[in-house]
């Protein structure tokens, strides 16, 4: 294994920029076929992301190593890093899909009978990547990928991999050769093979020649590369479609300088920016999309409706402890949880507007369910806090009980149900106000 350290960038976002090479060509298990191009692909992409006037990266490799030495490398590679850096995390190896839809990454002594023991785990990974502070995380995956292997088992219908479902880490972007099984068991026979990629070697051949920077503004971010990756597979006469999967993204992630590129912001002695941020340029193109749209008023829909529901169970529940006078009206109480909802599912479209990518339906569902997902499994209580406050339809109930409480105040000092009618509304207009606030400040201030 080897070790480059870190540098540090400075360009409106601010952190170091590393890289962790993963690759695995010789296995112990028979049925494993060595793999050709794993090693040189994992040097010639560590070479151009180390490179000072290419990708800037301190590089560190681990080659044909047991999982356990993998794994701890891996949690090594994520652990006390700082907000602003960008961790690229690449993985070129067997990729193994059990029976019950789990993902491994083989490693050199892993045995399929004992994946658990012996594979790096998808949700390992997801897990420490999850975990890591950095907002700037990358992972490639060059995987020949099996279908179910147990004894017995044959070759399953299902030949997707369904990478987006083992990964949810905030701030991560996932791009993978391919999102389907090449191969499979039955018993110990394999069926089918494992194809030589080139999507590695495309990728490192693009940054070194500056012809993955496809909007030719001088640097490589990862739409780039992906939209790189993409054309040169769909030349190939090979069953390999590249995918790319975001989560909760802020801004545009630069890799790599273009060698050949136009002059880029900054020069090639200067440091290399980690993120540009998404309100850099023209306005987004995401709001004059229809499936924008359709998404926004879809996600309203659901706002409105699970925050209306949820202060409903939450008055009667309050009413049933014997808090009666004190308590708005009940067409009080679902109009402000039903305009909380709203004004929530703007806030998500104001964040969501910003980005530069094409616009998917469910792209604001999907912010959504992983800040409940930070709920549920936060990372520190710094992120829990910040998860309640934008868990729609959860941060809605906790302004109604705040609310609720101001309200009472008005009941029993400013003239009983008339203070309280008052009371409410104003209390929960201005906590909205301030929750919505702090969290587009934060989510801008996360985007530099």
């Amino acid at each position: 294994m080897t070790d480059g350290g870190g540098r540090m960038t400075d360009s409106g976002a601010a952190g170091r920029r590393l890289a962790l090479i993963v690759a695995t060509s010789a296995y112990e298990d028979d049925g494993l076929a060595r793999l050709v191009s794993p090693a040189h692909d994992a040097a010639a992409l560590a070479g151009v992301l180390a490179d000072p006037a290419i990708g800037d990266f301190a590089v560190s490799s681990v080659l044909d190593a047991p999982s356990g030495q993998i794994a701890q490398t891996i949690e090594d590679f994520a652990a006390e890093r700082e907000r602003g850096d960008l961790l690229l995390l690449y993985l070129s190896c067997h990729g193994l899909k059990d029976e019950q839809g789990r993902l491994y990454f083989a490693a050199r002594d892993t045995r399929r009978e004992r994946l658990r023991s012996t594979a790096v785990s998808a949700g390992f990974v997801n897990d420490v990547l999850f975990a890591s502070r950095s907002r700037r995380k990358v992972l490639l995956l060059d995987c020949c990928y099996s279908g179910a292997f147990a004894r017995g088992l044959s070759v399953k219908a299902d030949r997707s991999v369904h990478t987006a479902d083992h990964f949810d880490a905030r701030g991560l972007v996932v791009l993978t050769a391919s999102d389907a099984t090449q191969y499979a068991f039955e018993g110990d026979n394999p069926v089918g093979r494992a194809t030589p990629s080139i999507f590695t070697a495309s990728l490192a051949d693009g940054l070194r020649t500056g012809a993955a920077d496809i909007d030719g503004d001088g640097l490589v971010s990862v739409d780039d590369v992906y939209e790189y990756a993409r054309r040169c597979l769909a030349e190939q006469p090979r069953l390999q479609s590249p995918r790319k999967w975001e989560f909760d993204v802020a801004g545009t992630i630069v890799l790599a300088r273009s060698p050949t590129g136009a002059a880029p912001a900054t020069s090639v002695t200067a440091a290399l920016p980690v993120v540009l941020s998404a309100d850099r340029g023209p306005v987004s193109t995401r709001i004059r999309q229809r499936q924008w749209w359709l998404g926004l008023l879809l996600f309203a829909a659901t706002a409105v409706v699970l925050s209306a529901l949820l202060t409903r169970w939450i008055l009667d529940w309050v009413y049933f402890l014997g808090a009666t006078d004190q308590l708005p009206s009940d067409g009080a109480g679902l109009v402000a949880a039903a305009s909380g909802g709203a004004a929530w599912a703007v806030a998500y479209a104001v964040v969501d507007a910003a980005r530069s990518l094409p616009a998917r339906w469910y792209d604001l569902h999907l912010r959504w369910l992983v800040t409940l997902r930070q709920v549920f499994k936060p990372a520190d209580a710094r992120e829990f806090l910040r998860a309640v406050r934008a868990a729609v339809p959860l941060n809605v109930a906790v302004t109604i009980l705040a609310s609720v409480g101001v309200g009472a105040l008005g009941y029993l000092y400013l003239g009983g149900s008339e203070g309280r009618d008052k009371a409410f509304p104003f209390a929960f207009t201005v906590l909205t106000g301030l929750l919505v606030g702090t969290y587009l400040t934060n989510e801008k201030r996360t985007k530099v």
